[in-house]
């Protein structure tokens, strides 16, 4: 189905494991309404393509403009996902039937019950082309960004246009090897996402407090570091706190390895960080950049700032706004 290219509207929806996110927007951005719904991430393909439906009909209703205004809906899914054909190869948070999600056809069935075009792609990829077009990136053509949290994701664009590779698997710049034979996560050993997500981030602080070493983050969390959050880290950090100021600089040391990789290998005009972790600011961030310029070829990295998101948690709505604006112009 192509685009109502005569519409004025546009919706994008973040589906996520927990909730369903949409919005209408006009063709400059615009925000004009909102839908959330419960995903039902686990309740199978029909329940959840109902909620995808649920949500997108609330944003229209909220915006005050008919379906037929809406040229059309692109929607950002956790996962493994051929753009062109709507269908998810994998998706490790979604089941059916109890099983996960494997080859499951999910723009077909949200086309036929929504009446809308819909144009979908991986949640990374997608974010980034929110960040791109209405967020930190509208200044530039080439851009690649980084989703620091759970996970570490990513998206690439070249010259003006997301880059999803030969399969609809490109950025998945977690996966990049930075520390061969090192830490081990859902990733490969060594990889980006296993030596700086989440809990890479609070293990490395939980080995520094059971040194031995005095750290404000041991009485903050009862002395029980499996409560530890990357928040508490922050927090401890700006007091001063120098396990803290550790965890957060050995960190930005591993993900700088993989920016500069980035770097040396696209010769990008910014590097765009975002997720809950980079939430934490400066603090991360700046050791990043130090690793990335030590370790990146200088004329590239000289040329390419490395800056925080500006769209929070709104960059996938954003990005599925940008699918449908490019099906648009294509």
């Amino acid at each position: 189905m192509q685009p109502n290219r005569n519409a004025p509207y546009l919706l994008g929806l973040d589906l996520g494991g927990t909730n369903v996110r949409a919005a209408v927007t006009d063709r400059e951005g615009k925000l004009l309404g909102s839908g959330r719904a419960p995903s039902l991430a686990t309740e199978g393909v029909e329940n959840t393509v109902s909620q995808i439906v649920h949500a997108a009909r609330t944003a229209i209703q909220s915006a005050g403009v008919k379906k037929e205004e809406v040229a059309g809906l692109g929607m950002g899914v956790p996962g493994v996902i051929e753009p062109k054909s709507g269908v998810v190869v994998w998706a490790p948070n979604f089941y059916d039937r109890g099983e996960q999600y494997r080859n499951v056809s999910l723009a077909e069935p949200v086309q036929t019950q929504s009446g809308l075009p819909v144009f979908m792609g991986n949640d990374a990829n997608v974010a980034a082309l929110g960040e791109f077009r209405f967020g930190a990136g509208r200044s530039v053509r080439t851009m690649v960004m980084l989703t620091l949290g759970t996970g570490i994701g990513g998206g690439i664009i070249l010259d003006g246009k997301l880059w999803t590779g030969a399969t609809g698997g490109a950025g998945e710049i977690g996966h990049i090897i930075i520390a061969a034979g090192g830490r081990g996560w859902a990733a490969a050993f060594g990889s980006l996402e296993s030596m700086g997500q989440i809990g890479a981030i609070t293990e490395r602080a939980a080995r520094k407090i059971c040194e031995g070493r005095k750290s404000l983050l041991a009485e903050r969390v009862d002395y029980d570091w499996r409560l530890l959050t990357p928040k508490d880290i922050a927090d401890a950090a700006a007091d001063g706190d120098p396990i803290a100021l550790e965890t957060f600089e050995e960190t930005g040391y591993y993900i700088g390895l993989g920016v500069a990789s980035i770097v040396n290998l696209l010769n990008p005009e910014m590097v765009v960080v975002g997720g809950g972790v980079a939430q934490s600011g400066d603090l991360i961030l700046d050791p990043i950049r130090r690793s990335a310029r030590a370790n990146a070829i200088k004329t590239m990295i000289d040329a390419c700032p490395i800056v925080p998101a500006e769209l929070g948690d709104d960059a996938g709505i954003f990005g599925g706004v940008s699918l449908v604006l490019d099906a648009l112009e294509s």
